[in-house]
């Protein structure tokens, strides 16, 4: 009993009965036939031969013809358990799956006698490999635009980083530098202090308008006149006032700085961004209250046509990140 399980390839693969296929001798071809019918069999997916009905069909039929033990149920038996059951008949050998050539099937009677064309498969390789030339070519056409791209993004990244980069003061190193300015501002005000106390304590121990006990500074006489007491004292000049940096500047915020930059007022606190024109762009403010608290912030608008900054009203911010 013989019956057509599969074609795979250029090949058609039966099923035999064990003792149905050369039975006596078996030749070189048959012995190979019969290893490549092992080897479809050891490799097979049965779930998708379970998937195909026309084979499930054939392998049920040559079961029921083969083995007259095996009988379907009345109820109808799913495609799983058909191909179980080719399989157990397979493992035990008592069926088999034989490799054969078209023309060998046709000689058994099998098939209709079918030549191959070879014109035919020489003309598909030929278009495959054209097919597969211009693929490739489309590909590596791509890759090196791809390529390209990329280099001349790299080129360009590297030419903007050359360029040196302008430092924008960030929030926290405007803040430490306004707490720096506050606290010099507060040890310049300690020494005056200090100073107005020293001089408050000469005072009080100099004597009093009243004091019968005054010290006179003698006689004074008109410009041109003799001598007095202080005549012979030795003339002064006052020299330069020494620099005491920035606090002792006016506290007025200045009204353009360097682009990019931070501005801290020493005496208000006030901090300012100046833009890429050197205009203000946005005032954060601690010493006052418009309605919004303290601190409060205020944005500017373009710079108008007679040189006049549009601020506009304060908002609300909070230097904490919560």
């Amino acid at each position: 009993m013989t019956a057509e399980l599969m074609r795979y390839g250029r090949y058609r693969f039966l099923l035999y009965k064990k003792w149905d296929y050369a039975r006596n001798m078996r030749t070189k071809e048959q012995q190979e036939a019969l290893d490549a019918g092992k080897a479809l069999f050891k490799a097979a997916n049965i779930e998708h031969w379970a998937s195909q009905p026309d084979l499930v069909e054939r392998v049920q039929k040559f079961l029921i013809d083969s083995f007259p033990a095996y009988r379907p149920s009345r109820y109808g038996e799913s495609p799983k358990n058909i191909i179980d059951a080719l399989c157990r008949e397979l493992r035990s050998g008592d069926v088999v799956i034989v490799r054969a050539e078209p023309a060998y099937i046709a000689h058994d009677g099998f098939v209709p006698t079918r030549e191959f064309d070879y014109d035919a498969y020489e003309r598909d390789i030929a278009e495959r490999a054209s097919s597969y030339a211009a693929r490739s070519k489309a590909y590596r056409d791509d890759l090196k635009a791809y390529n390209q791209e990329i280099d001349e993004r790299i080129a360009r990244e590297s030419r903007a980083l050359q360029k040196p980069f302008r430092h924008v003061e960030t929030m926290a190193e405007a803040q430490a530098r306004n707490i720096a300015a506050r606290a010099a501002s507060e040890k310049i005000s300690a020494l005056a202090a200090s100073v107005v106390s020293v001089v408050s304590a000469v005072a009080a121990a100099l004597p009093s308008s009243g004091d019968d006990d005054a010290f006179d500074l003698g006689d004074v006489t008109e410009i041109g006149g003799r001598s007095t007491s202080l005549g012979d004292a030795a003339p002064f000049k006052l020299g330069d006032m020494p620099s005491f940096g920035e606090s002792f500047d006016i506290a007025k915020t200045p009204n353009y700085g360097d682009p990019g930059t931070w501005y801290t007022n020493p005496g208000s606190g006030q901090m300012r961004l100046y833009g890429d024109t050197g205009a203000p762009v946005v005032d954060f403010d601690f010493d006052h209250d418009h309605g919004q608290g303290i601190p409060h912030a205020h944005n500017y608008g373009p710079v108008s046509e007679d040189g006049k900054f549009n601020r506009e009203g304060g908002r609300s911010f909070s230097l904490l990140p919560w």
